[in-house]
């Protein structure tokens, strides 16, 4: 009983003391100090051998204490489990991070409402082809030892990624236990969406010894998942004006109209494959001396199909009747639009993808360590490809002239759009004809040399100084692309299924919850690609092909070639160099420790790409186009802890970082559509943009794994990147029908200033003051709230006011988990919720921008073990079948996107010997 007493009054004490602080820093330091027998008990408790769950809550709270950094993260329970199947699933669990969530699983992630996030493996910087991060998806948790959220940074740490830095730590052998480790897993998901089964497993053997030479260790850690998913949406694109006959023959009170370009649903449906690999030897020559060398790879293989039908409401020369205007009297609610000729504009449509991506790693390290100099280097090599290929298949209903278009359904589930075509039967397959066919490549590659050493020397233990650190890195990198597409359209009206060398006919329903729209038809898109000989060979014949290039010349290549804009290299070379203090002195009765660094990079290198011009008499001319890139940043950091008691610390910290732009939009390429004067180009003045960061944090520690933290932080980036257009004079877009050359202009620019604020809360720990088996129970709440986030956007080009905004960054983000765990059985369940958030700036009209509603998920997951070797599991995700919807408007005037997502069903069982 007097121990339940104890560990109530450490709860308490954690409280009390964490709202103290917020007054008065120095009553909480006269405060504490009294109850020093209870932060000591406390002490003695942590030193405990724990396992499971406890452990890796223990391990991640460690991590945090004692980093100089701001940094949370999640640590796996045991060899191969993380508490969710992929990395951005389990970080969506993490104070501060916003996840997005699309094909079963999560795709991208914001940090304290910024996207621009770094990815490093085991320390160390990692890219996926033209990208400067990795895709974390593509990372299986069975191979991971932890995964961390840098929010702040030292000078010794990589720069970019102002959002934040996400290390993942691969198992090393002597992480383990001496001699062999033998552990896997089995798995499988259910997917309630198209009951579909997705199996995971995954193969660690390892080995740790003493030998004369020292503690030796290999690791070879195997995963491979194969993931089945199918989802189903309805879509509207880009509200905008009608444009020219349409837009002639409205009314003269309904040519300000507004609506969207084209509504469709469909599904997309597909799978992908992930087999991964990580081997490491290591050798601990002594105390002083070891080596590292590891290798790994994260590929993966993806087919997408994507099925839909499709109308277009602003097509050019539709008449349109039955306007129904919303309430902000100005956007179409519902109308009905007719096609001269029987030749409605839209149909069928199938897009069919097959993508596979290789990223390889190798890394040498040595580390040596004396009694007050250290010493470590690393060499490095990352080598990523990724290719993808791709057929597209446009239909129209051949007699079919009119459909009603109803974007504010009553008929779906939430209001949606629902299109219906009055009198027509889409079952009857002879009425559908294939106008238009399309297939496009992209290749990606990248490799990456990095050299790195940094010296650190131990200058005393109880001076101002206590440590200095100084080190260097150099990258070099070299990155391609090359994509291009062909297309192929039908000499007569059209060709009918009999008719197209490749596919059977399949119908296609959506199974959207709320939502009644009709079954349609089309050619399998997965039999066409893999027929795809026949379909060139019949394309090959200008009977059959009318598309530029004599009769389907084109079509003679496997493949299509490179289009300008589409094809260039690079090469970027960094150089940096970092020097920091480590200090500690007392600020009266307070003990004060940090480090303050400074890191100063080079960034240079060109981009080599192509030009579209017109000579005198407007022949097409392409030639090369060069870009270079040459710059300097010193980014300063300081990082200091106020230790007002063993367990109550004061975290702060300032930092300056870059964000470099990606490569293709810093390129020369460029290329000109005459017959609409639109320029599409990249933009070699295009600056990074960097970010001022202010940093606090008060975090009070407890028992084996309880921490009580109030977070603030403030962020202040300057010359964020966007993508729009502004109004241009060219000569070479000067024709008679355009005697000034006025045409519109689209690439990436730098944005004025921007503000980014708010606050950070966690509460997490176990209840151990309760008595009996109620003490096993645990729990964590979590909470982020973004005061302010701003990016200052320009005035559009045609002249409207953009209101300062950030995209993809939620007001409110929390999570909360109760949990029991014991050896024998453990248990979880999770909530997740994000509020909406802005997902777009749509500078054309930018009260209709993109808006998402809100997102939640409720997981649960039970786990046994029957056997010290062997635990069984059984998990759900998604358990309340939550959707994503997004709308036009803030005020949601018509909906834009709605997708649902599949609940899972996961059984599991896990080995280790």
């Amino acid at each position: 009983m007097m121990h339940s007493n104890k560990n109530a009054r450490r709860w308490v004490l954690a409280a009390s003391g964490l709202i103290a602080a917020v007054i008065s820093a120095p009553a909480i330091a006269q405060e504490v100090t009294a109850t020093t027998d209870t932060a000591a008990e406390a002490e003695e408790l942590e030193t405990v051998v724990v396992k499971g769950l406890r452990k890796s809550l223990q391990s991640a709270v460690n991590r945090k204490r004692r980093s100089a950094q701001i940094v949370d993260s999640i640590d796996a329970e045991d060899v191969g489990k993380l508490p969710d199947n992929n990395v951005i699933e389990a970080l969506s669990r993490v104070t501060g991070v916003q996840v997005s969530r699309q094909r079963g699983e999560g795709s991208g992630i914001a940090i304290r409402g910024m996207t621009d996030v770094q990815t490093t493996v085991n320390g160390q910087n990692n890219s996926v082809g033209a990208s400067r991060s990795a895709n974390l998806s593509d990372i299986p948790a069975e191979l991971l030892k932890s995964v961390q959220v840098y929010k702040t940074r030292t000078a010794d740490q990589v720069e970019g990624g102002i959002a934040g830095t996400v290390n993942v730590d691969l198992r090393r052998p002597l992480d383990l236990d001496r001699g062999w480790t033998v552990a896997g897993s089995f798995r499988n998901v259910n997917s309630n969406i198209g009951d579909h089964n997705s199996p995971y497993t995954s193969l660690l053997v390892a080995n740790r010894w003493d030998t004369d030479a020292g503690q030796l260790g290999f690791l070879v850690n195997a995963s491979y998942t194969r993931s089945n998913y199918e989802e189903n949406y309805i879509d509207t694109w880009d509200p905008g004006l009608f444009f020219a006959e349409a837009y002639n023959k409205l009314p003269a009170d309904m040519k300000n109209i507004v609506t969207p370009y084209a509504t469709l649903y469909g599904y997309e449906k597909g799978r992908y494959s992930r087999p991964s690999v990580n081997a490491a030897l290591q050798w601990r020559v002594n105390d002083n001396l070891d080596f590292v060398l590891e290798g790994s790879y994260f590929g993966s293989e993806e087919e997408r199909n994507y099925n839909n039908l499709k109308v277009i409401a602003r097509e050019w020369n539709n008449d349109v009747s039955d306007v129904v205007l919303t309430s902000d009297g100005r956007m179409v609610e519902s109308l009905t639009v007719s096609t001269p000729g029987g030749r409605l504009t839209g149909g069928p449509q199938s897009d069919y993808i097959e993508a596979d991506t290789d990223n390889y790693r190798a890394n040498f390290e040595t580390h040596w360590r004396g009694e007050r100099l250290n010493i470590n280097a690393a060499l490095s090599y990352n080598e990523s490809e990724y290719n993808d290929y791709a057929v597209l298949t446009v239909m129209r209903l051949d007699g079919v002239d009119t459909a009603h278009i109803d974007f504010n359904s009553s008929a779906v589930s939430g209001r949606g759009p629902l299109i219906t075509f009055p009198g027509v039967d889409l079952t009857d397959a002879s009425i559908y004809r294939i106008t238009n066919f399309t297939d496009r490549q992209e290749n990606l590659k990248s490799n990456e040399l990095v050299a790195e050493t940094d010296i650190s020397y131990r200058i005393s233990d109880d001076k101002l100084l206590r440590r200095v650190q100084v080190g260097a890195r150099y990258s070099d990198r070299d990155t391609r692309r090359n994509y291009g597409y062909r297309d192929a359209w039908a000499n007569t009206g059209g060709w009918t299924f009999d008719q197209f060398p490749a596919g059977s006919v399949v119908s296609h329903t959506p199974d959207v919850k709320g939502f009644d729209g009709p079954t349609w038809l089309s050619l399998s898109s997965s039999e066409i690609m893999a027929n795809m000989d026949d379909v060139r060979a019949f394309f090959q014949d200008p009977a059959n092909n009318a598309g530029i290039g004599g009769g389907g010349v084109s079509w003679t290549s496997e493949r299509p070639g490179g289009e300008v804009g589409g094809v260039w290299e690079s090469k970027e070379e960094t150089t940096a160099i970092f020097g920091q203090l480590f200090y500690a002195f007392n600020l009266g009765s307070i003990p004060v420790d940090g480090v303050a660094g400074v890191r100063v990079t080079k960034t240079s290198g060109y981009i080599k790409s192509q030009q579209i011009n017109f000579d005198k008499d407007w022949n097409r001319v392409v030639k090369d186009a060069y870009g270079e890139n040459d710059y300097i940043d010193t980014l300063p950091s300081l990082n200091a802890i106020m230790h007002f008691t063993p367990k109550l610390q004061l975290r702060l910290a300032y930092t300056y970082n870059v964000q470099r732009p990606d490569f293709m939009a810093t390129s020369s390429w460029r290329t000109v559509e005459l017959n609409n004067a639109v320029i599409w180009a990249g933009n070699p003045d295009l600056k990074p943009y960097r970010q001022t960061s202010y940093d606090a944090s008060l975090e009070y520690y407890f028992g084996r794994a309880g921490q009580l933290s109030l977070g603030a932080f403030l962020k202040k980036p300057k010359g964020f990147m966007f993508y729009d257009y502004s109004w241009v004079e060219d000569p070479e877009l000067v024709r008679p029908e355009n005697p000034t050359g006025r045409g519109r202009l689209y690439m990436n620019r730098n944005a004025s200033d921007g503000e980014f604020s708010g606050l950070e809360f966690t509460a997490q720990g176990f209840f151990d003051f309760l008595p009996g088996k109620w003490s096993n129970f645990g729990g964590s709440l979590n909470a982020t709230y973004m005061n302010k986030f701003e990016i200052t956007y320009p005035v559009t080009a045609d002249g409207a006011t953009v209101e300062p905004t950030a995209v993809g960054t939620s007001k409110y983000t929390y999570n909360a988990t109760l949990y029991y765990d014991t050896p024998q059985f453990s248990a979880r369940v999770a909530y997740n919720y994000r509020d909406g958030w802005r997902e777009s700036v749509y500078s054309a009209f930018p009260e209709y921008s993109i808006y998402a509603d809100p997102t939640s998920r409720l997981d649960a997951a039970v786990n046994y073990t029957p056997v010290k070797w062997l635990t069984l599991s059984l998990e759900g995700a998604n358990l309340l079948e939550n959707d994503y919807r997004s709308y036009w408007g803030e005020n949601k005037i018509l909906a834009k996107n709605i997708r649902m997502m599949a609940k899972t069903i996961q059984l599991s069982a896990r080995f280790r010997f």
